[in-house]
């Protein structure tokens, strides 16, 4: 059911499938960059996974399901374009002090840092094996979604679902990790 007639609960996750393409063309045109117009979309999905799943989302009180999908994209654009200014005004090594700098990580930031490694390398163990294949071309190789698609015989479509089920699965275990699940 992708429409969401009164009453029932529209396929939003199927829905941004079936109108993949105009939704990206449209996260193009907000972003002007194909590369973050594909992050958007992939967030997107993943935005979309935890929602449809959270016991919260009344997926009935949505009037216009295209709309809303339309506004959730617009949305991650903004807080991308946010995210951007942020970093751009945080204070940078040159900004200290000569006496205060160190481009060394401190000894708690490398051992933090070599368990999230151990976690998410356990997670991408856990993925069955065509997750686990995009994923480590897409991060592991550094490989454009049409590569990845190409090189296994699957469409851009395709790997992004394997990546956005592959990133879930990492960040869940990085969460429960954490204690935050």
């Amino acid at each position: 059911m992708l429409t969401g007639e009164r009453g029932t609960t529209p396929d939003l996750p199927e829905l941004l499938e079936v109108h993949y393409d105009e939704l990206r063309r449209f996260a193009l045109r907000k972003t002007r960059s194909a590369s973050l117009a594909d992050d958007v979309m992939q967030d997107a999905w993943l935005k979309l996974f935890d929602l449809v799943r959270s016991p919260d989302f009344d997926g009935r009180a949505v009037r216009n399901p295209l709309s809303y999908l339309r506004r959730i994209i617009a949305n991650l654009v903004v807080d991308r374009q946010r995210q951007a200014s942020a970093q751009a005004r945080r204070v940078t090594p040159g900004d200290l002090p000569a006496d205060a700098r160190s481009e060394a990580p401190s000894a708690f930031q490398v051992v933090a840092g070599r368990q999230e490694i151990a976690i998410v390398q356990a997670a991408i163990a856990e993925l069955p094996d065509k997750c686990r294949e995009v994923i480590l071309l897409y991060r592991g190789q550094d490989l454009t979604m049409q590569q990845v698609g190409d090189r296994l015989g699957i469409s851009p479509r395709t790997v992004e679902n394997h990546l956005a089920k592959a990133m879930s699965h990492c960040r869940r275990r990085l969460k429960e990790a954490r204690g935050d699940a």
